[in-house]
This record gives structure tokens, sequence and C-alpha cells, in this order.
């Protein structure tokens, strides 16, 4: 990695006659409001004498030579520059009527950059900001404008700041620019910048990938001004549908990765996105094309994360897959959906990827080979005669067997996750003969319930309690059963918390009171041990080797 780096003052790093900062297309259009404003005007105000103020660090990418002009890129600090620079257009106006030679030369040095031929903007912004940005600084704005534009409220914002009494203007240029200071670091490639800007701000590279990509693709055809509109309008409708993904708002680079691993073959670890897709943006002969697919993509991508494709039954077992956190499996949908399947054949093969994530979930098997079996199946599958069959029939090989997931379902210990209480949900289904004429209203309302509790007693008694008198010296063996499926059911809030850790006899008063048929049928034992809680998960396992099985998915 190339850094040069250097501390100096606003004044030094701004003062360079040549050089043009711009800020990258892919950054945000600027966003500080009146509190970042209010702190820099405080910090700016305080200091007295020889004292000093570090603005932080400012990243940039050295990117071209042009004309004279020395450009850098902003990959961080473009908040900070820009505020600066809006500050010292409000001096400039305020010098125009007592001190005209500040006012040229704030102009001439701060707010622009010269050679012997030519003039350039100090500071370039991003599209929509820098036709503001370059207003303000030619004096074309008016106060109506700050009703829209967060540029212009922090021009008036400092101007009126300036205007107060005991305020020296002169006073504040100078600390602005010899007190405030910064360590400016300059890279030579977008990827370097990225790796600096990920250690200093404790990010992960995931989230920079997706501004390199951007940024990558644009840089492809800024020359042609009409695309380039047309790219970056379809790529900010892409950011807003995935950013419509609770779970995958801050985590965008998770569509990337299953949009690659939909239409090309290969696993891409985190570090390697920016440059694969780079190696598919240069080998790609229509960006626009391109940007559409993947806009297209992110469409379904909403769509089968939010379970509203618009079909009932399609839409329940994709919300199911949320729930038991299968959503590895989208780059498989991702094609199952451009191929247009019908409804019955996207069914099974949901059916199918439920049974897979399930069994291989209760037996414990490593996930290290999932993106690679869903890339290989969006790859390979709808070149088969039969692409449904191969599917299931793909998966159903890597499935732990009957036996395996019987043995493990009675033997392991359950979370209170959604993944549990979906089980428990569909064991209850099975129950009630798969009627569905009892629904549970709302997830919320029904709780997991531990029938013999998680702590014998409760932390701030002393005294024994009913259920350690009844374990006597097995109850050292508490945590070995506690959290097994045959200890485990569903019970409405309400009745949850008055069960609590009540002995079981009171405990059987709340169950007779629920309407889940798991729950009712433990009013029929009369007490509840250890040998109850293996009993219970044998039966409950044997019910879930029929629920999940492939057999029912053919």
């Amino acid at each position: 990695m190339s850094i040069d780096t250097k501390r100096l003052s606003i004044g030094k790093m701004l003062g360079s006659v040549n050089e043009v900062y711009r800020i990258p297309l892919y950054q945000r259009t600027y966003n500080w409001g009146k509190d970042q404003w209010n702190d820099l005007w405080e910090d700016l105000i305080k200091l007295e004498g020889e004292e000093t103020h570090f603005l932080g660090s400012v990243i940039t990418i050295g990117s071209e030579r042009k004309k004279g002009f020395s450009y850098f890129e902003v990959v961080d600090g473009q908040q900070r520059i820009t505020t600066t620079l809006i500050a010292l257009t409000a001096i400039r106006d305020l010098a125009e009527e007592i001190d005209k030679d500040r006012a040229g030369y704030i102009n001439n040095y701060f707010l622009k950059s010269s050679t012997i031929d030519d003039q350039e903007a100090k500071l370039i912004l991003g599209r929509k900001d820098n036709k503001v940005f370059k207003r303000l600084v030619e004096k074309r704005v008016t106060k109506e404008e700050a009703k829209t534009e967060k540029i212009i409220q922090a021009y008036f914002f400092f101007k009126e700041k300036l205007q107060e009494k005991g305020i020296q203007w002169q006073n504040v240029y100078t600390r602005l620019l010899e007190s405030f200071d910064l360590v400016l670091m300059v890279t030579d490639s977008y990827y370097d910048a990225f790796r600096l800007f990920e250690t200093l701000n404790n990010r992960g590279l995931s989230l920079s990938s997706v501004d390199l990509i951007k940024n990558y693709l644009l840089s492809t055809i800024a020359s042609n001004e009409s695309m380039l509109e047309e790219c970056i309008e379809i790529w900010d409708r892409i950011i807003e549908n995935i950013e419509e993904i609770e779970s995958v708002r801050h985590d965008k680079v998770r569509f990337f990765r299953h949009y690659l691993f939909s239409i090309e073959y290969g696993i891409v670890p985190i570090p390697k996105l920016y440059s694969r897709f780079q190696k598919l943006i240069d080998n790609t002969d229509n960006i626009l094309n391109l940007v559409e697919d993947i806009w297209l993509k992110s469409e379904m991508y909403v769509k089968l994360y939010n379970g509203i494709l618009g079909v009932k039954e399609v839409d329940e077992k994709l919300n199911t897959l949320v729930r038991i956190e299968a959503t590895t499996c989208y780059p498989l949908l991702i094609k199952c959906v451009s191929m247009e399947l019908k409804n019955e054949q996207l069914l099974k093969i949901l059916n199918a990827i439920e049974v897979f994530t399930l069994r291989r979930s209760i037996c414990n098997i490593s996930t290290r080979d999932i993106d690679r079996i869903y890339n290989h199946l969006a790859m390979e599958a709808f070149d088969k005669e039969d692409p449904i069959n191969y599917i299931i029939g793909y998966l159903q090989k890597r499935t732990p067997s009957d036996t395996e997931f019987y043995l493990s379902f009675q033997s392991r210990d359950f979370t209170r996750s959604p993944q549990t209480k979906y089980i428990l949900e569909m064991i209850e289904n099975a129950l009630t003969n798969n009627t569905r004429e009892k629904m549970i209203s709302s997830r919320t309302d029904v709780h997991i319930e531990h029938i013999m509790p998680r702590e014998l007693r409760k932390r701030s008694k002393v005294i024994v309690s009913t259920w350690e008198k009844e374990l006597g010296s097995r109850a050292s063996e508490h945590q070995l059963f506690v959290n097994r499926i045959g200890n485990l059911t569903l019970l409405g809030s309400e009745l949850n918390i008055g069960a609590s850790n009540k002995p079981f006899e009171e405990k059987k008063q709340r169950y007779g009171q629920s309407n889940i048929l798991l729950t009712k049928e433990l009013c029929k034992k009369k007490n509840w041990d250890f040998d109850e809680i293996l009993s219970r998960s044998k039966y409950l396992a044997g019910i879930a080797k029929k629920i999940w099985n492939f057999k029912n998915q053919t």
C-alpha cells in the first residue's frame, strides 16, 4: 500500500494554487446539518493564542494531472472540506464590504485553483451538489434556496454567526486557515484508499466494496454524459431497493455477492468482490444493460426477501426461509424467478430448500459449502432436462438421512430462536391434521415456553424450589435436558408470564387455558422430569421426521 501522509493546516491544504479536490461519483450528497455546523463553529471560536484543533484525517486518491492541475478524489473527509469552504465563502462575502483585497485573496486561492492558462474550482462536488455550490461561489443564490438546499443552509448559518455581536470575522478567518489541522493521506489507487478508510473508521470492507464497484462502473462511462446520468439514476434505485430490506440495509454487499453467484461460476470472498466486479465490468459490452440487469435482480431480491411475489403459498414459504435463516439460497431463487417458473414448480423448490436447511441445521452440518451448492444449482440446473427434479435431487444428496435427523432432533439443545418457534408451530400444525383452522395471529403474542424452567430457582431466593425437590439427586443434570425439544412448547404471552417458574401442577392450570394442542396435551402428564423430556423429545422427533422429508416434495 503506497501512502503519502502529512499533517498540515486547512490553509496549506487548500492554498496550493493548482490543486483541485473532487468528490467521487459514488459519494452521497452533502448532508451535514445544524448540529455539525455548530460543533465546528464552537471548536473555531474557542481557540485561543497558539492553540490548534485537529479535524481528523482526509483520505484522497491522486487521480490525474490535466492542463496543469493536479486532481485528488476525496474518499473520506467530504463533509469537513465542503463545510470549511462554505464557511470561507461566507467570510469572503462579508469581507467584500470591508476588505476587497482579502475577499479577492479568498476567492482566488481557496475557492478556485489557477494555472497560467486556466482556472478551475478548488472543490468539485457530486452532480447535484456541484451546481448549488458553484452558484454559491459565484454569488448567485438566494435565502429562499435555504429551504431546500443543505449547502445554502450551511452558508447562511455561518454568515449569521459571523455577524453576531463580538465576533470579528478576521480572527475567525485566521483561526480557520491556520489553527485547524488535519492529516492528509494521498494514495494512488481506489483499493488502497478504501483499505485505509476501513482501518481508520473500523468499518468492514464489505460496505466500501459497493462504493468501489459503483465508482469503477461509472468511471468507465464518464465520457458519455447521457449514459452516465441514466446509470446513476438506475444505481440509486438499486440501492433504494436493497435498503428496503431491514437486515440487508447495512450489509449491501450481500446482494451483490448473491447477484454474482446467480450469473457466474465460482464463489467470491468479500475482500475479492470488487476485483471480481471489475472483471465483470471490463468484459461487458454494454454497461447500461449490466446496470439494468442488476436493478431488475434487486427488484426480485426485495420481493424474495420480503415475501411479496404475490402468490400466498409462495410468499408464506419465502417468509419461512427468512425465519429459518435460509437466505443463502437467493442466488438460486433469483435464477428461478428469472426463468419464470410456474408457481407449483417454485413451491417445490422452496419446500426442498426448507427440508435441506432445517435438517442440516439440526444436525449441525457445516455451512462452508452452502454458497457453492446454490451457485452450482443457479448455473447448472436449468441446462438439465428436468431442472426441478435436478435441484431437489441435488439438495437431497447433501442432506442428513432420516436416522441422523431423528437422533439429532431429540438429543440437541434448541435456542429461543425464530427457527425453533417455527419448528414448534409446524409440529402443532401437524398435530391438528394441517387443517389450519387455528392460526397463531401474531408470533410476538406467542412465546417459547420451557416446561421445566431454565432456572430451577429464582436467583434472588435461597430456599430449595419444588423443582429441585422433585429432581432430587439428579438436579445437577438440569442443564443437560432443559433445552431439549421435549421440554419446549408454545404458550401465549400472558399465560407464559403467569407460568414462569411455577411448579408443574400450577403450570398445567395455565396450559389447560391454551388453545395450542401441543401445550394442552401436557395436562395429561402427572409429573415432569428428565424421563418425560426424553420421551416427548423422541415423540416430537418422529413428527419432525415426517414433516421435513423429501418424500413430501416430489
